[in-house]
């Protein structure tokens, strides 16, 4: 992380393409991630689960799957919600003239406290991966993404000569990860790009008219400004500006391509993405995949299985 108090690309060269689609947040979407109180939040949507949209399966999988980890790690949600809080209001001067900021996004970033409502609650797995399932069933492209991902992660991670034989990403998965990209939603693209630029992975890219292998941090933070062109209020950029609020004092990004320039990255990192952000844009509005080496991976495929 870079120091707050002297961003280091403070113009940055470009923004959103002026053509680019902007999507609107929905109001499930938006009051998941405006939520103090998941349990609340759950609750009304268990209250008619049979009736739910594919898109509220979604949230509130993800609602009881930040609380299931969050009850894990915590035996008393109350206690340790309240000592953490003291141990972060513990590193703020006094005098930092952003402390009423700095506290609120960290109030906002975490997941404890929206989650003390399920204190003393044990929440099974299989209640949210089915509802994951079922949303991914339904067509909602990050439950796809997400089921996809960890199925391919499970397949690389199982090891030579196991049950299982180690096997790689074939040709079905690289069309699977084409049509996630293709629905240009923000979760899902970015979930896509965390999982092509693992080492297992990223040696086979090949990316723009001269076929160079990406640089992985910059190729997340390529599709990650990508996702934000489409979907300006796009869940990487609240995490992220949250927590470099909170805990770095830099509560002035007004944009994840700011927060990226001025924050995330360093110079040669943000110029990569910028490179990468403009041919991932030409390979999705152009259906043109030879743009990120995936066509010449499925044909590979094909004809290894051949």
């Amino acid at each position: 992380k870079q120091d707050a108090a002297r961003p280091h690309n403070a113009s940055f060269s470009r923004t959103a393409p002026a053509a680019t689609p902007r999507r609107r947040l929905s109001s499930v979407a938006q009051e998941f991630r405006q939520s103090r109180d998941l349990k609340a939040f759950a609750d009304a949507l268990l209250a008619r689960q049979d009736s739910l949209s594919h898109e509220e399966r979604f949230y509130l999988a993800r609602a009881l799957e930040t609380c299931a980890f969050a009850t894990a790690m915590n035996d008393d949600l109350a206690a340790a919600a309240e000592k953490r809080r003291r141990q972060f209001l513990a590193t703020i001067p006094p005098t930092d003239p952003d402390a009423a900021r700095r506290i609120a996004a960290y109030d906002a970033a975490d997941d404890t406290q929206r989650c003390l409502g399920f204190q003393g609650t044990r929440i099974a797995q299989k209640q949210f991966d089915d509802l994951f399932r079922q949303a991914s069933e339904g067509g909602d492209p990050r439950a796809q993404a997400r089921m996809l991902v960890a199925e391919l992660n499970k397949n690389l991670s199982s090891g030579k000569g196991g049950p299982e034989g180690g096997k790689p990403v074939g040709t079905e998965d690289f069309q699977r990860i084409i049509s996630l990209l293709e629905t240009k939603d923000s979760d899902a693209m970015v979930l896509v790009a965390q999982f092509l630029a693992q080492h297992r992975l990223i040696g086979e890219l090949r990316i723009g008219p001269l076929a160079e292998v990406p640089e992985p941090s910059s190729l997340v933070g390529a599709f990650s400004l990508v996702a934000c062109d489409f979907q300006p209020t796009c869940s990487a950029f609240d995490r992220e500006a949250l927590q470099a609020c909170a805990y770095a004092g830099y509560c002035s990004a007004g944009s994840y391509e700011e927060l990226y320039a001025n924050f995330l990255a360093s110079p040669w990192s943000y110029s990569q993405a910028l490179r990468y952000r403009d041919i991932i844009h030409s390979a999705i509005e152009t259906r043109n995949w030879s743009l990120l080496g995936l066509e010449k991976l499925i044909g590979a495929k094909s004809n290894a299985a051949s």
